[in-house]
Protein backbone atom coordinates (compact mmCIF):
# COMPACT_ATOMS: atom_id res chain seq x y z
CA UNK A 1 0.00 0.00 0.00
CA UNK A 2 1.50 3.44 -0.81
CA UNK A 3 2.61 5.68 1.97
CA UNK A 4 3.66 8.48 -0.14
CA UNK A 5 3.67 11.91 2.08
CA UNK A 6 0.55 14.28 0.73
CA UNK A 7 1.31 18.16 1.28
CA UNK A 8 -2.07 19.15 2.32
CA UNK A 9 -3.09 22.38 0.08
CA UNK A 10 -2.36 25.62 1.01
CA UNK A 11 -5.82 27.55 2.14
CA UNK A 12 -4.29 30.73 1.65
CA UNK A 13 -2.82 30.44 -1.57
CA UNK A 14 -5.31 30.28 -4.75
CA UNK A 15 -6.31 27.51 -6.44
CA UNK A 16 -4.28 27.49 -9.75
CA UNK A 17 -4.25 25.13 -13.18
CA UNK A 18 -0.69 25.42 -12.95
CA UNK A 19 -0.48 23.51 -9.59
CA UNK A 20 0.57 20.52 -8.69
CA UNK A 21 -2.20 19.90 -6.32
CA UNK A 22 -4.27 16.52 -6.01
CA UNK A 23 -8.03 17.91 -6.67
CA UNK A 24 -12.13 16.04 -6.67
CA UNK A 25 -14.99 16.68 -7.79
CA UNK A 26 -17.67 14.87 -8.73
CA UNK A 27 -17.95 13.68 -12.27
CA UNK A 28 -21.24 13.09 -12.63
CA UNK A 29 -24.55 14.69 -11.39
CA UNK A 30 -26.05 13.39 -8.46
CA UNK A 31 -29.86 13.12 -7.11
CA UNK A 32 -30.13 9.35 -9.40
CA UNK A 33 -28.63 5.46 -8.00
CA UNK A 34 -25.06 6.46 -8.45
CA UNK A 35 -22.24 9.51 -7.82
CA UNK A 36 -18.82 9.71 -9.46
CA UNK A 37 -16.31 11.18 -7.35
CA UNK A 38 -12.75 11.55 -9.48
CA UNK A 39 -9.50 12.25 -7.75
CA UNK A 40 -6.07 12.55 -9.71
CA UNK A 41 -3.13 13.84 -8.33
CA UNK A 42 0.19 12.63 -6.39
CA UNK A 43 -2.28 12.14 -2.96
CA UNK A 44 -4.86 9.86 -5.00
CA UNK A 45 -3.88 7.12 -3.54
CA UNK A 46 -2.77 7.72 0.30
CA UNK A 47 -5.92 9.74 0.13
CA UNK A 48 -7.48 6.34 -0.83
CA UNK A 49 -5.73 3.91 1.78
CA UNK A 50 -7.29 6.43 4.46
CA UNK A 51 -10.44 6.43 3.54
CA UNK A 52 -10.43 2.70 2.78
CA UNK A 53 -8.31 1.43 5.16
CA UNK A 54 -8.47 -2.26 5.74
CA UNK A 55 -9.82 -3.21 2.23
CA UNK A 56 -7.80 -5.28 -0.08
CA UNK A 57 -8.59 -2.59 -3.30
CA UNK A 58 -4.24 -2.14 -3.12
CA UNK A 59 -3.48 -6.06 -3.69
CA UNK A 60 -6.32 -5.74 -6.50
CA UNK A 61 -4.99 -4.90 -10.28
CA UNK A 62 -5.62 -1.26 -11.39
CA UNK A 63 -8.45 -0.84 -12.78
CA UNK A 64 -10.18 -3.40 -10.87
CA UNK A 65 -13.39 -2.08 -9.34
CA UNK A 66 -13.99 -2.96 -5.69
CA UNK A 67 -16.27 -3.37 -3.49
CA UNK A 68 -15.15 -1.69 -0.29
CA UNK A 69 -16.35 0.57 3.15
CA UNK A 70 -15.24 4.14 3.09
CA UNK A 71 -15.09 6.39 6.39
CA UNK A 72 -13.47 9.76 7.08
CA UNK A 73 -10.33 10.55 9.02
CA UNK A 74 -12.32 10.45 12.00
CA UNK A 75 -13.66 7.29 11.35
CA UNK A 76 -17.43 7.95 10.62
CA UNK A 77 -19.05 5.62 8.09
CA UNK A 78 -18.69 7.37 4.91
CA UNK A 79 -20.37 4.72 2.37
CA UNK A 80 -20.71 1.12 0.71
CA UNK A 81 -18.79 2.24 -2.85
CA UNK A 82 -17.59 0.88 -5.61
CA UNK A 83 -13.78 1.68 -6.16
CA UNK A 84 -11.19 2.21 -9.11
CA UNK A 85 -7.61 3.10 -9.46
CA UNK A 86 -5.59 4.02 -12.07
CA UNK A 87 -1.98 4.16 -12.18
CA UNK A 88 -0.23 6.92 -14.04
CA UNK A 89 -0.26 7.16 -16.42
CA UNK A 90 -2.82 5.04 -17.87
CA UNK A 91 -5.45 7.28 -16.46
CA UNK A 92 -7.69 9.96 -18.19
CA UNK A 93 -5.26 13.30 -16.83
CA UNK A 94 -2.22 10.89 -16.66
CA UNK A 95 -1.72 11.04 -13.03
CA UNK A 96 -2.25 8.86 -10.16
CA UNK A 97 -6.55 8.75 -10.16
CA UNK A 98 -9.47 7.27 -8.43
CA UNK A 99 -12.87 7.33 -9.04
CA UNK A 100 -15.58 6.69 -6.24
CA UNK A 101 -18.70 5.69 -7.40
CA UNK A 102 -21.00 5.75 -4.33
CA UNK A 103 -24.87 5.98 -3.72
CA UNK A 104 -26.34 9.24 -5.28
CA UNK A 105 -27.36 10.73 -2.53
CA UNK A 106 -26.07 14.50 -2.57
CA UNK A 107 -24.97 14.67 1.22
CA UNK A 108 -22.71 11.55 0.49
CA UNK A 109 -21.01 12.97 -1.98
CA UNK A 110 -20.74 16.14 0.17
CA UNK A 111 -19.16 14.13 2.88
CA UNK A 112 -16.70 12.39 1.04
CA UNK A 113 -15.64 15.90 -0.84
CA UNK A 114 -15.28 17.18 2.65
CA UNK A 115 -12.86 14.15 3.99
CA UNK A 116 -11.01 14.39 1.02
CA UNK A 117 -10.41 17.96 1.59
CA UNK A 118 -9.44 16.78 5.42
CA UNK A 119 -7.09 14.89 3.88
CA UNK A 120 -5.17 17.36 1.81
CA UNK A 121 -7.21 17.12 -1.22
CA UNK A 122 -8.60 20.34 -2.96
CA UNK A 123 -11.85 20.79 -5.37
CA UNK A 124 -11.05 20.60 -8.89
CA UNK A 125 -11.72 23.80 -10.89
CA UNK A 126 -13.60 24.06 -13.64
CA UNK A 127 -11.96 21.82 -16.45
CA UNK A 128 -8.66 21.01 -14.52
CA UNK A 129 -9.13 17.69 -15.02
CA UNK A 130 -9.14 18.03 -18.90
CA UNK A 131 -6.20 20.45 -18.42
CA UNK A 132 -4.27 18.00 -16.54
CA UNK A 133 -4.73 15.31 -19.23
CA UNK A 134 -3.93 18.32 -21.99
CA UNK A 135 -0.27 18.81 -19.82
CA UNK A 136 0.63 15.10 -19.49
CA UNK A 137 0.04 14.80 -23.39
CA UNK A 138 -3.12 12.55 -22.91
CA UNK A 139 -5.46 15.04 -24.97
CA UNK A 140 -4.87 17.54 -27.85
CA UNK A 141 -6.11 21.10 -26.72
CA UNK A 142 -9.19 20.83 -29.47
CA UNK A 143 -9.56 17.12 -28.10
CA UNK A 144 -10.33 18.79 -24.86
CA UNK A 145 -12.44 21.10 -25.76
CA UNK A 146 -14.41 18.95 -27.35
CA UNK A 147 -15.53 16.68 -24.58
CA UNK A 148 -16.36 20.46 -23.37
CA UNK A 149 -18.72 20.77 -26.21
CA UNK A 150 -19.99 17.31 -25.84
CA UNK A 151 -20.95 17.65 -22.55
CA UNK A 152 -22.97 20.75 -23.33
CA UNK A 153 -24.21 20.01 -26.50
CA UNK A 154 -28.05 20.44 -26.85
CA UNK A 155 -28.91 19.12 -30.53
CA UNK A 156 -27.74 16.29 -33.29
CA UNK A 157 -25.33 18.71 -35.17
CA UNK A 158 -23.53 20.12 -31.85
CA UNK A 159 -22.85 16.43 -30.85
CA UNK A 160 -21.04 15.58 -33.91
CA UNK A 161 -19.07 18.81 -34.24
CA UNK A 162 -18.03 17.68 -30.75
CA UNK A 163 -17.25 14.13 -31.36
CA UNK A 164 -15.61 15.06 -34.70
CA UNK A 165 -13.25 17.63 -32.26
CA UNK A 166 -12.97 14.22 -29.54
CA UNK A 167 -11.95 11.80 -32.26
CA UNK A 168 -8.77 14.46 -33.32
CA UNK A 169 -10.43 14.96 -36.51
CA UNK A 170 -10.19 18.68 -36.71
CA UNK A 171 -6.85 18.68 -34.89
CA UNK A 172 -5.01 16.63 -37.75
CA UNK A 173 -6.55 18.70 -40.53
CA UNK A 174 -4.94 22.12 -38.50
CA UNK A 175 -1.70 20.24 -37.65
CA UNK A 176 -1.68 19.34 -41.51
CA UNK A 177 -1.74 23.16 -42.05
CA UNK A 178 0.79 23.64 -39.68
CA UNK A 179 3.46 21.50 -41.08
CA UNK A 180 2.62 23.20 -44.92
CA UNK A 181 3.21 26.55 -42.72
CA UNK A 182 6.63 25.02 -40.74
CA UNK A 183 7.71 23.59 -44.89
CA UNK A 184 6.93 27.52 -46.19
CA UNK A 185 9.05 28.78 -43.37
CA UNK A 186 11.73 26.39 -43.62
CA UNK A 187 11.97 27.16 -47.14
CA UNK A 188 12.45 30.58 -46.90
CA UNK A 189 15.12 30.50 -43.74
CA UNK A 190 16.97 28.34 -46.53
CA UNK A 191 17.00 31.32 -49.24
CA UNK A 192 17.83 33.52 -46.28
CA UNK A 193 20.86 30.72 -45.08
CA UNK A 194 22.32 30.72 -48.49
CA UNK A 195 21.74 34.22 -49.73
CA UNK A 196 25.21 35.31 -50.12
CA UNK A 197 25.09 32.09 -52.85
CA UNK A 198 23.70 32.83 -56.25
CA UNK A 199 20.61 30.22 -56.81
CA UNK A 200 18.98 31.72 -59.33
CA UNK A 201 15.52 33.26 -58.90
CA UNK A 202 14.36 33.67 -55.61
CA UNK A 203 11.53 30.90 -54.06
CA UNK A 204 9.60 33.93 -52.70
CA UNK A 205 6.68 34.11 -55.40
CA UNK A 206 6.03 30.39 -55.27
CA UNK A 207 5.51 30.56 -51.55
CA UNK A 208 3.18 32.93 -51.77
CA UNK A 209 1.59 31.18 -54.44
CA UNK A 210 1.50 28.35 -51.43
CA UNK A 211 0.35 30.37 -48.91
CA UNK A 212 -2.76 31.83 -50.51
CA UNK A 213 -4.10 28.29 -50.66
CA UNK A 214 -3.70 27.95 -46.89
CA UNK A 215 -5.10 31.34 -46.65
CA UNK A 216 -8.32 30.44 -48.18
CA UNK A 217 -8.70 27.72 -45.55
CA UNK A 218 -7.80 29.50 -42.06
CA UNK A 219 -10.25 32.41 -43.63
CA UNK A 220 -13.38 29.66 -44.31
CA UNK A 221 -12.55 28.02 -41.06
CA UNK A 222 -12.41 31.66 -39.36
CA UNK A 223 -15.79 32.27 -41.20
CA UNK A 224 -17.64 28.99 -39.52
CA UNK A 225 -17.50 30.32 -35.93
CA UNK A 226 -20.35 32.53 -35.96
CA UNK A 227 -22.46 29.04 -37.36
CA UNK A 228 -20.42 27.18 -34.88
CA UNK A 229 -21.41 29.08 -31.70
CA UNK A 230 -25.22 29.46 -33.09
CA UNK A 231 -25.12 25.80 -33.00
CA UNK A 232 -23.31 25.43 -29.90
CA UNK A 233 -25.65 28.13 -27.49
CA UNK A 234 -28.36 28.90 -29.81
CA UNK A 235 -29.55 30.78 -32.53
CA UNK A 236 -31.01 34.66 -30.72
CA UNK A 237 -34.59 35.11 -31.00
CA UNK A 238 -35.76 38.32 -29.71
CA UNK A 239 -39.52 38.63 -28.63
CA UNK A 240 -40.79 42.24 -29.48
CA UNK A 241 -44.18 44.29 -29.32
CA UNK A 242 -46.27 46.36 -27.23
CA UNK A 243 -46.90 45.67 -23.63
CA UNK A 244 -48.97 43.12 -23.24
CA UNK A 245 -48.97 41.44 -26.84
CA UNK A 246 -48.15 37.72 -25.38
CA UNK A 247 -44.64 37.74 -25.38
CA UNK A 248 -43.62 36.38 -22.00
CA UNK A 249 -46.98 33.72 -22.44
CA UNK A 250 -45.11 32.97 -25.45
CA UNK A 251 -41.83 32.71 -24.06
CA UNK A 252 -43.43 30.10 -21.56
CA UNK A 253 -44.81 28.19 -23.75
CA UNK A 254 -41.29 27.44 -26.43
CA UNK A 255 -39.70 26.54 -23.02
CA UNK A 256 -42.65 24.33 -21.50
CA UNK A 257 -42.94 25.99 -17.93
CA UNK A 258 -43.18 29.25 -16.40
CA UNK A 259 -39.66 31.27 -16.20
CA UNK A 260 -41.10 34.99 -17.48
CA UNK A 261 -43.82 36.60 -15.50
CA UNK A 262 -47.34 36.68 -17.19
CA UNK A 263 -48.93 39.85 -15.62
CA UNK A 264 -52.19 42.08 -16.86
CA UNK A 265 -50.28 45.19 -15.76
CA UNK A 266 -47.87 46.98 -18.56
CA UNK A 267 -44.76 47.44 -17.55
CA UNK A 268 -44.33 44.28 -15.80
CA UNK A 269 -41.15 42.79 -17.60
CA UNK A 270 -38.46 45.13 -17.29
CA UNK A 271 -35.66 43.53 -18.54
CA UNK A 272 -34.47 41.21 -21.15
CA UNK A 273 -35.10 37.52 -19.57
CA UNK A 274 -33.22 34.72 -21.85
CA UNK A 275 -33.31 31.10 -21.62
CA UNK A 276 -31.90 27.86 -24.10
CA UNK A 277 -34.18 25.89 -25.80
CA UNK A 278 -33.73 22.89 -28.50
CA UNK A 279 -37.09 22.55 -30.70
CA UNK A 280 -38.40 19.86 -33.27
CA UNK A 281 -40.21 20.28 -36.19
CA UNK A 282 -41.03 17.48 -39.17
CA UNK A 283 -37.06 15.52 -38.23
CA UNK A 284 -35.48 18.81 -37.89
CA UNK A 285 -34.58 20.49 -34.83
CA UNK A 286 -32.56 23.83 -33.77
CA UNK A 287 -30.75 25.57 -30.45
CA UNK A 288 -32.52 28.63 -29.38
CA UNK A 289 -31.44 31.74 -26.76
CA UNK A 290 -34.96 33.02 -26.40
CA UNK A 291 -35.14 36.93 -25.13
CA UNK A 292 -38.39 38.03 -23.29
CA UNK A 293 -37.99 41.69 -23.58
CA UNK A 294 -39.90 44.64 -22.41
CA UNK A 295 -43.03 46.09 -24.18
CA UNK A 296 -42.49 48.61 -26.37
CA UNK A 297 -43.76 52.25 -25.58
CA UNK A 298 -42.99 55.37 -23.99
CA UNK A 299 -42.65 55.81 -20.64
CA UNK A 300 -41.93 58.10 -17.71
CA UNK A 301 -40.78 55.30 -15.96
CA UNK A 302 -36.86 55.35 -15.25
CA UNK A 303 -36.38 51.53 -14.52
CA UNK A 304 -38.96 50.49 -17.62
CA UNK A 305 -37.01 52.81 -19.68
CA UNK A 306 -33.87 51.12 -19.66
CA UNK A 307 -35.67 47.72 -19.91
CA UNK A 308 -36.88 49.27 -23.17
CA UNK A 309 -33.15 50.23 -24.39
CA UNK A 310 -32.51 46.64 -23.56
CA UNK A 311 -35.15 45.86 -25.70
CA UNK A 312 -34.24 47.46 -28.99
CA UNK A 313 -30.61 46.18 -28.36
CA UNK A 314 -32.00 42.62 -27.83
CA UNK A 315 -33.73 43.23 -31.55
CA UNK A 316 -30.04 44.82 -33.14
CA UNK A 317 -28.44 41.43 -31.95
CA UNK A 318 -31.19 38.97 -32.76
CA UNK A 319 -30.47 36.44 -35.59
CA UNK A 320 -34.53 36.18 -35.47
CA UNK A 321 -36.71 38.99 -34.60
CA UNK A 322 -40.97 37.63 -33.29
CA UNK A 323 -42.76 40.54 -33.30
CA UNK A 324 -46.04 39.88 -31.62
CA UNK A 325 -49.30 41.43 -31.95
CA UNK A 326 -52.23 41.12 -29.60
CA UNK A 327 -54.87 39.41 -32.36
CA UNK A 328 -57.99 40.10 -29.60
CA UNK A 329 -57.49 43.97 -29.72
CA UNK A 330 -58.95 45.41 -32.46
CA UNK A 331 -56.77 48.15 -32.96
CA UNK A 332 -53.12 46.72 -31.94
CA UNK A 333 -52.19 46.24 -35.29
CA UNK A 334 -52.30 49.92 -35.90
CA UNK A 335 -50.64 50.63 -32.82
CA UNK A 336 -48.13 48.30 -33.61
CA UNK A 337 -47.03 50.25 -36.77
CA UNK A 338 -45.21 53.10 -35.28
CA UNK A 339 -42.88 50.98 -32.76
CA UNK A 340 -42.13 48.45 -35.81
CA UNK A 341 -41.22 51.38 -38.05
CA UNK A 342 -39.24 53.18 -34.86
CA UNK A 343 -37.13 49.82 -34.61
CA UNK A 344 -35.90 49.99 -38.09
CA UNK A 345 -35.43 46.25 -38.06
CA UNK A 346 -34.93 44.33 -41.19
CA UNK A 347 -37.58 42.22 -42.20
CA UNK A 348 -35.76 39.33 -43.47
CA UNK A 349 -34.52 37.84 -40.09
CA UNK A 350 -38.80 38.99 -39.03
CA UNK A 351 -41.67 36.90 -38.11
CA UNK A 352 -44.50 38.85 -37.13
CA UNK A 353 -46.85 36.46 -34.29
CA UNK A 354 -50.42 37.21 -33.79
CA UNK A 355 -51.20 35.93 -30.66
CA UNK A 356 -54.12 35.59 -28.01
CA UNK A 357 -56.27 34.23 -31.36
CA UNK A 358 -58.20 31.84 -28.26
CA UNK A 359 -59.41 35.49 -27.48
CA UNK A 360 -59.52 36.97 -31.05
CA UNK A 361 -63.00 38.00 -32.41
CA UNK A 362 -62.44 37.13 -36.62
CA UNK A 363 -64.32 39.84 -38.04
CA UNK A 364 -62.75 42.51 -36.27
CA UNK A 365 -59.21 44.66 -36.39
CA UNK A 366 -57.22 44.60 -39.86
CA UNK A 367 -54.88 41.97 -41.54
CA UNK A 368 -51.44 41.68 -40.83
CA UNK A 369 -50.51 41.51 -44.49
CA UNK A 370 -51.96 45.05 -45.43
CA UNK A 371 -50.06 46.39 -42.66
CA UNK A 372 -46.47 48.63 -42.37
CA UNK A 373 -45.59 46.28 -40.29
CA UNK A 374 -42.65 44.51 -43.09
CA UNK A 375 -41.52 40.96 -41.78
CA UNK A 376 -41.37 37.28 -43.80
CA UNK A 377 -44.86 35.80 -42.57
CA UNK A 378 -47.50 35.80 -40.48
CA UNK A 379 -48.39 33.26 -37.97
CA UNK A 380 -51.36 33.12 -35.62
CA UNK A 381 -51.40 31.33 -32.02
CA UNK A 382 -52.45 31.05 -28.82
CA UNK A 383 -49.82 30.09 -26.05
CA UNK A 384 -53.17 29.54 -23.54
CA UNK A 385 -54.45 26.46 -25.96
CA UNK A 386 -51.20 25.74 -27.75
CA UNK A 387 -52.94 26.31 -31.20
CA UNK A 388 -50.52 27.68 -33.70
CA UNK A 389 -47.95 27.08 -31.76
CA UNK A 390 -46.05 23.93 -33.48
CA UNK A 391 -46.31 26.27 -36.59
CA UNK A 392 -44.71 28.71 -35.42
CA UNK A 393 -41.89 26.33 -34.12
CA UNK A 394 -41.85 24.55 -37.73
CA UNK A 395 -41.21 28.65 -39.11
CA UNK A 396 -38.33 28.78 -36.54
CA UNK A 397 -36.34 25.59 -37.01
CA UNK A 398 -36.49 26.31 -40.80
CA UNK A 399 -35.70 29.58 -40.33
CA UNK A 400 -32.54 28.35 -38.39
CA UNK A 401 -31.64 25.60 -40.86
CA UNK A 402 -29.07 27.44 -42.53
CA UNK A 403 -27.29 27.67 -39.65
CA UNK A 404 -26.20 23.84 -39.55
CA UNK A 405 -25.76 23.28 -42.86
CA UNK A 406 -22.43 21.62 -43.63
CA UNK A 407 -20.51 21.21 -46.90
CA UNK A 408 -18.58 17.36 -46.56
CA UNK A 409 -15.83 17.33 -44.50
CA UNK A 410 -16.15 20.54 -43.08
CA UNK A 411 -14.65 21.84 -39.73
CA UNK A 412 -16.43 24.49 -37.74
CA UNK A 413 -15.36 26.34 -34.98
CA UNK A 414 -17.20 26.60 -31.60
CA UNK A 415 -14.90 28.14 -29.35
CA UNK A 416 -14.01 32.56 -29.64
CA UNK A 417 -10.40 31.93 -28.11
CA UNK A 418 -9.88 29.50 -31.72
CA UNK A 419 -11.64 31.93 -33.81
CA UNK A 420 -9.12 34.84 -32.62
CA UNK A 421 -6.57 32.35 -33.27
CA UNK A 422 -7.37 31.41 -36.18
CA UNK A 423 -8.26 35.15 -37.30
CA UNK A 424 -4.66 36.45 -36.13
CA UNK A 425 -3.26 34.02 -38.36
CA UNK A 426 -4.95 34.82 -41.55
CA UNK A 427 -3.53 38.47 -40.60
CA UNK A 428 0.46 37.03 -40.53
CA UNK A 429 -0.39 35.40 -43.76
CA UNK A 430 -1.83 38.13 -45.60
CA UNK A 431 1.01 40.36 -44.64
CA UNK A 432 3.22 37.89 -45.50
CA UNK A 433 1.76 37.00 -48.86
CA UNK A 434 2.81 40.95 -49.86
CA UNK A 435 5.91 40.55 -48.07
CA UNK A 436 8.95 42.06 -50.34
CA UNK A 437 11.63 40.03 -48.90
CA UNK A 438 11.93 36.31 -48.35
CA UNK A 439 13.09 37.30 -44.55
CA UNK A 440 9.73 38.99 -43.94
CA UNK A 441 7.85 36.29 -45.26
CA UNK A 442 9.66 33.88 -42.99
CA UNK A 443 9.14 36.12 -39.87
CA UNK A 444 5.32 36.62 -40.64
CA UNK A 445 4.61 32.55 -41.31
CA UNK A 446 6.85 31.85 -38.01
CA UNK A 447 3.74 34.45 -36.13
CA UNK A 448 1.26 32.31 -37.88
CA UNK A 449 2.46 29.47 -36.81
CA UNK A 450 2.77 30.95 -33.47
CA UNK A 451 -1.18 32.40 -32.90
CA UNK A 452 -2.26 28.93 -34.37
CA UNK A 453 -0.59 27.39 -30.72
CA UNK A 454 -4.03 27.37 -29.40
CA UNK A 455 -5.91 24.91 -31.62
CA UNK A 456 -2.26 22.54 -32.48
CA UNK A 457 -1.68 22.98 -28.86
CA UNK A 458 1.95 24.27 -28.81
CA UNK A 459 2.84 26.48 -26.34
CA UNK A 460 -0.17 28.24 -25.36
CA UNK A 461 -0.08 31.32 -23.45
CA UNK A 462 -1.02 30.62 -19.71
CA UNK A 463 -4.23 33.35 -20.09
CA UNK A 464 -5.58 31.52 -22.91
CA UNK A 465 -5.30 28.21 -21.51
CA UNK A 466 -7.06 30.09 -18.22
CA UNK A 467 -10.07 31.17 -20.29
CA UNK A 468 -10.60 28.24 -22.80
CA UNK A 469 -11.07 25.46 -19.58
CA UNK A 470 -12.41 28.03 -17.30
CA UNK A 471 -15.56 27.51 -19.31
CA UNK A 472 -15.46 23.83 -18.58
CA UNK A 473 -18.12 22.05 -15.98
CA UNK A 474 -16.53 21.00 -12.57
CA UNK A 475 -15.13 17.45 -13.27
CA UNK A 476 -14.21 17.76 -16.52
Amino acid sequence: MPHRHQRKADAGRPASYFSEDTIAAPASSFGGAVGIIRVSGPGAFPSLARLASGSSIFERPPRTAVRCYLRSPNGTLLDHAVVLRFVSPESYTGEDCVEYHTHGNPLIARNLVTSLEELGVRRALPGEFSFRAVRNGKLSLSQATGISDLVSAANETAVQLALEKLSGQQNRWIQELGESLRGLALRAESEIDFSEQDFGESLLPDLIKETANIVSKLQRLAGSFKRGSRIQSGVRVAFLGLPNAGKSSLFNALLGEDRSIVSGIPGTTRDVVGEHVTLSAQGASATFRLEDTAGLRASTDEVESLGIQRSLRAGQDADLILFLVDASHPDAISASEKEWVALGLPFEKSLGVLTKTDLAEPAKGSAPETSTIRVKKWVSCSAQTGAGVNELVQEMVQFSSHWYQRDPGEFILTQMEHATAVQNAVQHLERASAAPEVDLFASDIRQALHSLSPLIGETVPDDILNAIFSKFCIGK
